[in-house]
């Protein structure tokens, strides 16, 4: 069978990525029709985010309308991304042999597992951080009347860059691979890795006392010793 399709013609590709694409944007669709339903239940969610704010507010007629559709979407394509991820492997798996197949194949649900924790460090360790240091701006002369479009943008921003960021061992394993890094290397410099990561950490505006800088270098670091782990396991 992937004989095959090892010897179908461009046109053919071409169609079968179609075919793929068609699939995820379907799987997409279906859970961001689902999660619209449960739309409420996430908002409320949402709002427990912010202590101190009685309400969110919307600021045009619709605002509040094609918030609940981003709030479906985003949630959708969380939900969604196995289906993706396996309608890219399987289009791209005949073009793989051997070692290259396993390895892309039991990389893929760890890709979706470390972007599932990234948003949820994101959602239950950096977002109180973050909130707790901007809201601290607010007195008695100042109150926060916050857009639920501004804020729910922030939200998913902030949850999916953390998301990427938590791909940090797969790009270290990638490199590794690659033959631009060396595992031995990144074992030598680790201390110096460490002490990055900190001073990185110590420049995020949520981050002024050293409590939330170990609450937020921590888990980097783990990536950082996780990613040589995987290079050591696929070397």
């Amino acid at each position: 069978m992937e004989t095959d399709r090892k010897k179908m013609t461009i046109i053919e590709h071409l169609e079968e990525l179609r075919r793929r694409i068609i699939i995820s944007f379907l799987a997409l669709i279906f859970f961001s029709v689902v999660c619209y339903f449960i739309s409420p239940r996430i908002l409320e969610a949402v709002h427990r985010s912010l202590p101190g704010v009685d309400f969110l507010i919307f600021t045009s007629l619709g605002e509040a309308f094609w918030v609940t559709i981003k709030i479906a979407v985003y949630a959708g394509v969380v939900l969604a991304l196995p289906v993706v991820l396996w309608e890219i492997w399987a289009f791209i798996s005949p073009a793989l042999e051997g070692k290259e197949k396993i390895l892309v194949g039991s990389l893929l649900p760890f890709m979706y597992f470390l972007f599932i924790s990234g948003l949820a460090f994101a959602f239950f360790v950096a977002l109180p951080w973050t909130v707790k240091f901007f809201m601290s701006y607010a007195h008695a002369d100042l109150k926060a009347f916050i857009s639920i479009d501004s804020y729910i943008s922030f939200l998913f921003s902030l949850g999916f860059t953390f998301g990427l960021v938590f791909q940090f061992p797969l790009l270290i394993l990638l490199l590794v691979k690659l033959g631009l890094i060396r595992v031995e290397l990144l074992r030598r410099y680790r201390k110096y890795a460490i002490l990055i990561v900190f001073l990185a950490v110590g420049f995020l505006p949520w981050v002024n006392d050293i409590v939330s800088q170990i609450i937020m270098a921590v888990p980097m670091i783990i990536l950082y010793e996780l990613g040589i782990l995987l290079a050591v396991i696929f070397k």
